[in-house]
Formats: structure tokens, sequence, C-alpha cells
């Protein structure tokens, strides 16, 4: 007799419940089969998974056409690679590169724009160009005097400085601008007297009322003195002052000039009486008409007069050779009309310059800059590394991508299955087409028509190898023929084998090229998967929805049976033991 779970009917509608609120929608009830002790949840489980087998095939199918995308990128990124090198080796002004070379760098160095023309030149470097310099004699001190304040025992301004009438001459500027003042000074005139006189004289007066002429009583040495001042204060003009006829006591503002080469107009520096050495290089170096050259005082190391004020042009060359006037200094470079410029030779032929360095104008597409005396050889040659790097890159990449298609398109024997893309004919057929495409030949009508020239082998493997000594001899020896083969020749309408190269595989790679097509066409195939999944799936929800509440109701009523028929077997046996007694 079949052994039947009993359970009240309360107990029947809270599983009842329970299965339509919480796992209706997954077919799946909670305690289902305990009223029937069936097991109607694995059979309800075993029909859905029967009835789910179309879909997981299409799951399978997206899974795999996701897998085909990512790989699809991955070749289509190395192809891109590839395009980059072929980019490279197509571009006429890659192979128009040059190189500099200098056999001895400590005597010259030069540099070199594309398209130079290959040559070897002879370089001597006769003389250095070098700046014009004047020094003057030693002093003991920094603060020695440059131009010395009158020596005078005038204490005051206001005493006689004078006993008897003197005349007083002097002029001031050059040439016809020149203005000359002359005055008598009375007897027993005081300085003050004396600069007032000199101030307020009428040929020391413009149309304007302005002096020509400032005169100051200043300290000296050992007493004071009657300074004469130009009131044009602009270094660019000549305002010297030459006291012709007068006391001592009376001294003007020293004045020399400079320039620096002979068409430039003069600058005039004035000193001050009682100026040292270190005054006049600040008056020359902060002077704002400065025009090209700096002053500084050096210590020679001699003991007594180590001293000495030195001029120096800023820049080298006879165009700013210093010339000095009004002041006893003497020429260092320069001296005795020796050259400042740079002499040398470029094949024979005698050049000077103005400079050492940046000279772009010797030979065409070439600046040199020297260093030192000397012989030397220059020599201008293709740079052809980043060339040779391109070629290889391009045949590493390509190997990186045949590799690859035959990884994915072949059987595995260890994995026992094809590779993810060994159905799609046209990632199997791209190894084949980009073979034909480095191999391909081009008609130049010299001894370098292919990559095969330049050391490209094929493997048993399919991939690509390289012989560099190859490749190196033939930019070496042959740079024209191997520029022709990538260029090609406009005036012969030859296309070179960087355009060809570049030109498929712009093809293979646009958005409408090989791989993204199949990208393309994989990418809708999923979405058409998805809608389908998607439908289906719901599809199946519905139907086992209803299947489970179908199979709530059977529970229910096989288990309403087992009770009815536990409680008849128990009527039973009690009858059958009260006729037995």
């Amino acid at each position: 007799m079949c052994m039947f779970i009993a359970y009240s009917l309360s107990d029947f509608q809270l599983f009842q419940t329970e299965g339509r609120e919480n796992k209706m929608a997954l077919g799946s009830i909670t305690s289902l089969g305990v009223g029937s002790g069936l097991e109607l949840q694995d059979i309800l489980d075993q029909l859905r998974q029967v009835d789910e087998t179309a879909v997981n095939i299409q799951k399978t199918e997206k899974t795999k056409l996701e897998e085909q995308v990512v790989e699809f990128d991955s070749i289509n990124a190395k192809l891109i690679q590839v395009k980059s090198s072929a980019l490279s080796l197509s571009l006429e002004s890659n192979f128009l590169e040059r190189n500099s070379g200098m056999s001895d760098e400590d005597i010259a160095t030069a540099s070199v724009v594309s398209g130079t023309e290959l040559s070897t030149y002879s370089l001597e470097v006769k003389q250095l160009a070098v700046k014009s310099s004047w020094e003057s004699i030693g002093v003991e001190e920094q603060d020695s005097y440059l131009y010395a304040a009158p020596a005078t025992a005038l204490e005051s301004s206001s005493t006689p400085a004078v006993t008897q009438a003197t005349a007083l001459s002097f002029t001031i500027g050059h040439g016809e601008d020149q203005k000359s003042i002359s005055l008598n000074i009375q007897a027993n005139a005081s300085l003050s007297g004396i600069a007032d006189a000199i101030n307020q004289h009428a040929d020391n007066v413009d149309g304007e009322g302005t002096s020509y002429v400032t005169a100051t009583i200043e300290p000296g040495i050992e007493g004071n003195y009657i300074r004469l001042t130009s009131t044009d204060d602009s270094s660019l003009n000549n305002n010297q002052i030459l006291v012709s006829e007068g006391p001592a006591f009376i001294a003007p503002d020293l004045v020399f000039s400079y320039q620096t080469g002979a068409a430039s107009s003069p600058v005039y520096v004035s000193v001050p009486p009682g100026s040292s050495y270190q005054d006049a290089v600040s008056l020359i170096n902060e002077d704002p008409n400065n025009s090209g050259i700096t002053a500084a005082l050096i210590d020679d190391g001699t003991n007594e007069t180590p001293w000495h004020l030195t001029i120096t042009a800023d820049t080298a060359g006879e165009n700013q050779r210093i010339f000095l006037n009004g002041i006893n200094m003497s020429e260092m470079q320069g001296a005795e009309e020796a050259s400042l410029n740079s002499s040398f030779t470029v094949d024979g032929y005698e050049y000077q310059r103005q400079t050492n360095e940046g000279l772009d104008d010797v030979i065409q597409g070439i600046t040199l800059n020297f260093k030192k005396i000397g012989e030397t050889q220059l020599t201008i040659s293709s740079d052809s590394d980043s060339m040779k790097e391109s070629i290889t890159q391009l045949i590493d990449t390509y190997n990186e991508i045949v590799l690859e298609i035959d990884d994915k398109t072949r059987y595995s024997s260890d994995d026992e299955e094809n590779g993810i893309l060994a159905d799609v004919y046209s990632i199997k057929s791209l190894g084949s087409d980009l073979l034909l495409l480095m191999t391909n030949t081009i008609d130049t009508g010299e001894n370098i028509t292919s990559l095969l020239d330049l050391g490209m082998e094929l493997n048993e493997d399919g991939t690509l190898s390289l012989d560099q000594a190859v490749l190196d001899d033939a930019f070496s020896s042959s740079p024209e023929e191997v520029t022709k083969l990538f260029i090609g020749d406009s005036e012969q309408g030859l296309k070179g084998l960087g355009d060809i190269l570049n030109d498929k595989l712009t093809d293979m790679t646009s958005s409408s090229g090989l791989v993204n097509g199949e990208k393309s066409a994989a990418e809708g195939k999923i979405d058409r998967l998805t809608a389908s999944i998607e439908t289906d799936t719901e599809r199946l929800d519905k139907r086992y929805e209803l299947l489970a509440r179908q199979f709530v109701e059977l529970d229910s009523f096989i288990g309403t049976m087992n009770s009815q028929s536990n409680y008849l077997t128990s009527m039973f046996d009690s009858f059958n033991a009260a006729q037995q007694k």
C-alpha cells in the first residue's frame, strides 16, 4: 500500500499562498510536493530545462560573437599599427632626414636641415671670433681716483677765492653746436659769487631761460671747488666742457666717448671730479644708452697696482669693435688692427664671420659652430635610423597579426576545439592577403624592388624575419634606391611601396573595411540574439508561471486524497481489530 503524508487543509492553503506570492514568476514553489509526496518541483525544473535549450543555444552563440568582436578589435588595432609604419614609409620627408657628422667635435659642430645634399666637406678653423676689449693702467685700489677733484684750500664758499680780477673762458659741446662763454671774475670774489656769475651769464642762458652749464660748489680733497656740469644729461650728445682760461679751483666733468663699430654713433660718458674707477664702471654699465659694452674691474694679482678698468664688447666680431676717445686705455683683443672675426676655410675657400656660432650662410642647409682652432671633416649622411625602425615595426606587427589569426582560426588538439574565429573565412584569408601585400614587387628599374631585397625572409610558420645586416647595407650603399622603392617616382608615374601599403591598409582599417565589416555583422547578430533571448525567456516565464499554479493545485488535490486514504485505512484497521476479538 502507498504511504501518504497527511497535512491539514489550512497547511495546504498556506503553502499555496506563499508559492503564488514568492515563486510564481520562476515556476518554483516553496515546499511543492509536500502534500502529494511527489518530486513536483524537480519535474517542473526538468521540463523548463528542456524548453530552455533553444534559449541556451542562442546565449552560447551570443557569447561566441561577443568574443569574436573582441578579437576583431584586437586584429584591427594591429592593422592600424602596421598602417602607421606604412605611412612613415610613404612620406618623402622622412627619407630626406639628414645626419651631420664631424670628425673632431672639439673643433666644430654642425646641424643640418632635411633634404640637404649628401656630401663631405673639409673644414679648417684658423681663428675664432673674439670680443673687442680695452684695459687701463693698474691702480692700487678699486676706489682709486679715475678723475680727482682739484686740490684746493678754499674751505668756505663765502670767503674771497681770488685776490685780483681774473678771466674765465670755457666751451661746451662740439662742432657747430659748440658754445663759448667768457666772463671776468672780480677781485675778492667768493666761490658763491663766482658760481652765481657763471650761472647768470647771458651767454650761458638759452632763449627759454635755461642755462647750458651749471656751476655748483662741491667738496674736494682738501677744500671746496666749483664744478661745471652740462644741463643736457643725454649720453648721446657731446656736452664736453673745456676750460681754456680760469682759476685751478674751477673743474668741469671729464667726458670720454666710445663707439661699437665704425659706423655707429658715439656714446659720451661724463665723469664728475672725484670719481673712482669703480664709479666709472657704474657710469658705463648703468647708462640707458649703452651701445653694447660691459665695464669691469679686474685684479691681475700683482702686489702694488692690481686693479684695472676693462671695457669689453658684448658680442664678438669686427662690427662690434670698440673705439675709445678721451680716456687713456690700451687696446687688448683687436690691438694693432688684428681681426676680431672668425677665419676659416671650407674645401679651401676662405671665409670670415662676425661670430663662432650659428653660421648658416656658408653651406646651404648646414649651420656651423666653432669651438677651437684646428682641422676637421664634416659628413652629411642620410638619417636612416627612423626608416629602419619603421620597416622593423612593420614586419614585427605583421608577425603579431599572422600569429594571432593562426591561433584564433585553427583547431587546438589540446583543447579539442576550434579557435574563436575558425568560422570567419575573411579573417582566415587575411594572413594570405597581407603576405601578398608585404611581398609586393615594385618595378623601380633598380636592384632593390621589394622588401625581400632589404633582408626580409619568409619563415615556415608564415611569419617574416629581417636580416638587419642586409637592411643596413642597403641604406648605406643604395639610399636612393631604397627611397625610390618606398616613395616611387612621380615623374615616371611610379607608385611607391609605402603608398601601396598605406592605401591598402587604410581600406582594411576603415569603418567599412574587412575587419570592421565583420565586427558590424557580429554586433548586428548580437543585437538580434539579445532581443530573441529576451522574448523567448519572457514567454517561458509566463508559461511556467501558469504551469506552477497547476502543479500547486495538483499537489493540493493529491494531498487531500492522501488524507482521505489515511482516514479510511485507519477505519478498516479498527474494524478488523474489533472482529478478531
